[in-house]
């Protein structure tokens, strides 16, 4: 699923992230472990150098993508000056990202997934490194800077989700709620200083951003080459697992590739609770995504230097920060479908102010009270959805929910820059609160939604 997320918001993800444990999970069994105390967790969690490896990668590769993502736009802008263009290479960028993701999470749930986590990170090194020698020495054109963009997509789409599904054979299904919180924390302080930063980067020169961006993704290669986890454990557990709550009934033994991503689809496209979730996810996430496409746009057309559009980033992470703080206080007690109640609501109310108002303040305030509800959400239904799946099928179920939720966020970019040349600010922003709208319909129309528990009672609920 996707994790909305500050500048790049996707609701409802597992973003950027999701656990498990040395010790093999079999079936439902470990669904109805107790969830355990914050203290405890995390000091199981900061304990385990496995997981610190494995946070340390996350960490690196997710501040890359923040210092070179901020870029992009002004970067694909200055060499076209085409608000339309912009947005179009935005929107190329996530199908590729998309379309390739929809078979990274077979390969992730095939091959080693260290090994494929160390094959992004390399890729990512080459490439933004190649970008930034090009635009230091100015040889850096549009067709070259969007093949360049539209590859690093595939390839992350391809390998990206080896990260999430091999967190799942590191920590213990309980942990999980605390350490989405986690992560929700880190990737609030990375959007409070990465916009920033990036922003500051390329106010220096162009090419600083994607140097940072190229270190930072070796930073990842390296931690990941320090972790020491026997992936073979997963197998074992698709062998001797015989719960048809679990799997469905269908043997999760390796076939062709083609059987094991026909059969992923197969066991999510039965499972009518994710199917909502699905639906959902993908509204709020053109929603927010949508609003967020327009602003950036907005302000770039408009002349606003890069690091007062950065401070833009810079508001969602203070409102990421501030909800993961209590989102550690209360994702153990809260049920999902409050969760989703309450993100719906607030997602439509925080966002409605820009629509009579442009002003710099309006888009600040507005940008921060819509975050602090979403790492309280992802920590809820990441965690529920993660409890319920069985661990050789992480990578499949991922990239599949991952390619529903974010279907109509595909177009974000490519309808906030074709639109606002033509309808102006205000009416763009109307169109994406229409989903949001619609999206808020759906989740109080949907008893099976409203009631999902809170996390100790999974085992009651079905998927």
């Amino acid at each position: 699923m996707n994790d909305v997320n500050a500048s790049n918001s996707n609701a409802i993800d597992d973003t950027d992230v999701q656990p498990a444990d040395e010790t093999p999970i079999t079936a439902a069994t470990n669904t109805t472990a107790t969830i355990s105390s914050a203290r405890t967790t995390h000091t199981s969690l900061w304990h385990n150098p496995q997981y610190r490896s494995w946070f340390t990668a996350d960490t690196a590769s997710a501040t890359g993508l923040a210092l070179k993502s901020f870029a992009i736009s002004l970067v694909a802008f200055s060499l076209t000056r085409s608000l339309p263009t912009a947005g179009w290479l935005a929107t190329a960028s996530v199908i590729a990202a998309q379309i390739s993701g929809v078979f990274g999470g077979t390969l992730a749930d095939r091959h080693n997934r260290k090994r494929l986590i160390i094959l992004n990170a390399a890729c990512g090194t080459v490439l933004w490194g190649t970008v930034c020698a090009m635009l230091a020495t100015g040889l850096l054109t549009f067709p070259v800077f969007a093949v360049a963009i539209v590859t690093a997509s595939t390839v992350n789409g391809l390998l990206g989700n080896a990260t999430n599904a091999m967190l799942r054979s590191i920590i213990p299904t309980a942990d999980y709620p605390k350490a989405q919180s986690l992560n929700q924390g880190r990737d609030s302080v990375i959007s409070l200083a990465g916009s920033p930063l990036g922003g500051m980067l390329y106010a220096f020169s162009a090419w600083a951003p994607f140097a940072a961006a190229s270190l930072m993704y070796a930073v990842a290669g390296v931690s990941a080459s320090m972790l020491r986890v026997d992936e073979h454990a997963r197998n074992a557990i698709g062998r001797d697992s015989t719960d048809d709550d679990i799997t469905g009934g269908m043997s999760s033994r390796h076939g062709s590739f083609i059987d094991d991503f026909v059969e992923g689809w197969r066991w999510m496209l039965r499972r009518r609770t994710l199917m909502a979730i699905c639906v959902i996810a993908a509204l709020l996430n053109f929603g927010i995504n949508g609003i967020f496409a327009t602003v950036q746009l907005q302000l770039v057309g408009s002349g606003v230097d890069s690091v007062r559009i950065g401070f833009v980033d810079m508001a969602t992470g203070a409102g990421m920060l501030a909800g993961a703080v209590i989102a550690a206080r209360v994702c153990d007690r809260m049920a999902v479908g409050t969760g989703l109640i309450v993100m719906s609501l607030a997602a439509l109310a925080t966002m409605t102010p820009m629509l009579v108002s442009r002003a710099y303040p309006v888009i600040l305030v507005s940008s921060l009270l819509c975050c602090l509800p979403i790492p309280t959400l992802n920590s809820l239904v990441l965690g529920f959805v993660f409890a319920k799946v069985p661990t050789d099928m992480q990578g499949r179920v991922d990239s599949s929910s991952n390619l529903l939720g974010m279907l109509p966020t595909l177009f974000c970019s490519a309808i906030a820059g074709s639109l606002l040349p033509t309808i102006g600010f205000r009416m763009t922003v109307a169109l994406f609160l229409t989903a949001l709208a619609a999206n808020v319909t759906i989740v109080l129309a949907m008893p099976a939604v409203r009631s999902i528990p809170a996390a100790d009672r999974w085992d009651e609920a079905e998927l």
